[in-house]
């Protein structure tokens, strides 16, 4: 047919629209941080790839391919990830080396599980992928439980148990003194999603009763037998003999004393050991339980495996082998920080596990693309900006730092140039290069991933997309937009007084972040009684097309943050601001002009479903691994053959870069102590 275009998320246009709308979302997420603004990016990439697919079966998915795509980009940012750029910049060979490797690793779970979220909603039936919902929810509700209690409980444990004034834990720049600290990482929540998929299955199995007896014979005898194996060890003096393998000082002893720094294991174990076996036993006897009667239905056994995996590969990688890497900062990426690297490598195994033996195999497929692609993409841009800062470096003209400088006329002619938000370029730099190669793993997906076919769904549950939109449109916007508030009331800038009065009566006076609250709570029940009333009574404004609600959708959200966004910069913009600031509008422009005109009515893309996805799995891989260890060494090489063993600046602490091995190193210098400041 003439005009048909076989692929039409695989065109120039369709891939520029995914890259520019997770390069903005990666620039926005820059300043909002963490879990929560990296979900910005995946919300638009998803809507974005599923409008340009061509596949009318995928739009009428949109509002999940919105919030599972926020959900899988989400993850990975909890990884650290600004000392491994610092490492390319150091000067020294090794520890560069190792970041550019590092970046990869990085970029590559990120990027992978970003790229499943985005994938999910494309290859699961409908029932699967809204019965998906019920655990998920009980997961947001045992985070949320844990959000708003992990504070007060660390704060009683101080009180209680230490006997330290509770008022006096800060739990940014000190948060090594909580007790359940553990390498900076999000155990915790890890633990959290465990439960509650339990408690869910137990839920679940209620009318089960028979089954369900048994777990308070496990769940109780556990404790009992591992305490007594616990004694019965200690008796033989094998509990000393173990610890002595198992726990270690994570800093360098000859420089700091070993009763000082932090072992590999949270604090509160060290103050109940005898409670130790109590615990694993309790572990135990529920996994047991567990294994033998658990059902995990609705698909919560997913996330399990990426609970679970969170849990295995972070015992085994920074809290085990770290024994038998002391003498280079322990098995941890970037010590002193974050090992959630080593969790988030097991969500991401513990998913693509899952999808490959649950009949889910073209999600790992996606998955993997965007992996390497990303992982690809982190190393390249570090390597990309420090080319561009290369011309009138001044560490680089002038290495010894000499006064006057020798090459003053030079750095000065050059000075505008190095002084420009090279960080914001990186953002935005690696947020286009990620959202291209999702954009071809959903283009390759799309051509490849069978037909769904909704409408033949027995029971329809429109519920679920409301809550989709729901948690797009009020949840993730406020999670990060409510942090603007302390911005605003930031001593020395103020543009919002810290309390107001209530217009006409004076008696009442709320607090900034008070009156925010209630303000988004008042959105938040308008756009939830929108979203209900259109579930029943279609509402006229909201098209009837899948096209069209998924373009009001990103429109709708992408301009609420961009705004919000800039609220955030306006009361200390300055010039390097335009950078990021005013390119993201320029960019969102760009975008709301192409995700109404590039996506359209009659595209169709042209499904060829393989027999076996397995081939272009092992194709990807095999290409994946090759391109990755020319690109690495390539990176490396350029850097230093621009900058030979010079600092680049830019990155690093001091006027120099960090590094990962030598004398210097991090984790020997500046290890995280027991009380003082976090590293």
């Amino acid at each position: 047919m003439e005009g048909v275009v076989r692929a039409p998320g695989l065109r120039p246009l369709s891939i520029l629209l995914v890259a520019l709308s997770l390069s903005i979302g990666w620039g926005i997420r820059g300043n909002f941080g963490h879990e929560y603004g990296a979900m910005i990016p995946g919300m638009l990439a998803g809507v974005a790839a599923c409008l340009v697919s061509g596949r009318e079966d995928w739009r009428k998915r949109v509002a999940y391919f919105g919030m599972f795509g926020a959900l899988g980009w989400g993850f990975g940012a909890s990884v650290s990830y600004m000392q491994v750029i610092s490492y390319t910049h150091s000067g020294h060979a090794p520890s560069q080396l190792y970041g550019f490797f590092g970046l990869f690793v990085i970029g590559f779970l990120w990027a992978g599980l970003g790229g499943a979220g985005t994938a999910l909603p494309a290859v699961a039936s409908y029932e699967r992928l809204t019965a998906m919902f019920r655990p998920l929810m009980w997961v947001l509700v045992f985070w949320t439980v844990l959000k708003f209690g992990e504070v007060p409980a660390v704060l009683a444990y101080r009180a209680y148990v230490w006997g330290e004034d509770p008022n006096a834990f800060d739990r940014t720049d000190h948060r090594q003194e909580s007790p359940f600290y553990w390498f900076d990482a999000d155990w915790l929540p890890a633990l959290f999603a465990v439960i509650a998929i339990l408690a869910f299955d137990l839920w679940d199995r209620r009318r089960e009763p028979e089954r369900i007896a048994p777990l308070f014979l496990f769940a109780l005898g556990g404790p009992i037998v591992g305490t007594i194996v616990f004694f019965a060890m200690r008796a033989l003096g094998l509990t000393d003999l173990i610890a002595t393998y198992i726990v270690h000082p994570q800093g360098d002893v000859s420089k700091f004393p070993a009763d000082n720094l932090l072992t590999n294991w949270p604090q509160f174990l060290s103050d109940f050991p005898n409670a130790i076996g109590a615990i694993v036993g309790l572990v135990t006897g529920v996994a047991i339980y567990f294994a033998i009667w658990g059902k995990f239905r609705s698909d919560s056994s997913l996330f399990l495996h990426m609970a679970l995996g969170w849990l295995v590969s972070f015992l085994i990688m920074p809290v085990m082998l770290s024994n038998a890497f002391m003498d280079y900062g322990g098995f941890r990426m970037t010590p002193p920080r974050s090992d959630d690297w080593a969790g988030i490598t097991g969500v991401l195994a513990g998913a693509l596990i899952y999808v490959f033996r649950k009949g889910l195999a073209p999600v790992g497929y996606a998955s993997l693309i965007s992996a390497f692609g990303g992982g690809i993409s982190f190393a390249g841009v570090a390597c990309l900006k420090l080319i561009m800062v290369w011309p009138g470096n001044p560490y680089r003209l002038n290495p010894e730092r000499l006064s006057p400088s020798p090459t003053a006329e030079i750095e000065t002619a050059w000075a505008h140039w190095q002084s420009a938000n090279w960080h914001s370029f990186l953002e935005q730099s690696i947020g286009f290069m990620n959202g291209v190669g999702v954009a071809i793993a959903m283009g390759l997906l799309a051509l490849r991933a069978p037909r769904l076919r909704d409408n033949e769904a027995p029971l329809r549950k429109p519920w679920t997309e409301a809550f989709a939109a729901g948690f797009i449109l009020v949840l993730l916007t406020y999670v990060n937009l409510v942090k603007n508030v302390v911005v605003w009331t930031k001593e020395g800038v103020k543009p919002v007084p810290e309390t107001m009065k209530a217009p006409l009566f004076d008696s009442i006076q709320l607090s900034a972040t008070t009156w925010f609250n209630l303000t988004y709570a008042l959105i938040a029940v308008t756009v939830v009684f929108l979203l209900i009333r259109h579930t029943r009574k279609p509402i006229a404004l909201i098209p009837k097309s899948g096209l069209g609600k998924g373009q009001l959708f990103y429109l709708a959200f992408i301009w609420f943050i961009i705004i919000g966004n800039f609220e955030r910069a306006l009361s200390g913009f300055h010039e390097q601001r335009l950078l990021t600031e005013w390119v993201i509008i320029v960019n969102g422009l760009i975008c709301t002009a192409m995700i109404l005109t590039v996506p359209r009515d009659e595209d169709e893309c042209v499904v060829d479903t393989p027999s076996s996805i397995a081939p272009y799995v092992v194709r990807v891989a095999v290409v994946g691994v090759v391109a990755t260890m020319v690109c690495i060494f390539a990176q490396f090489a350029t850097v230093r053959l621009l900058y030979g063993e010079h600092f680049a600046g830019h990155a690093g602490r001091n006027g120099k870069g960090q590094m990962r091995f030598g004398a210097e190193a991090e984790w020997r210098t500046q290890p995280n102590l027991r009380r003082g400041e976090h590293q």
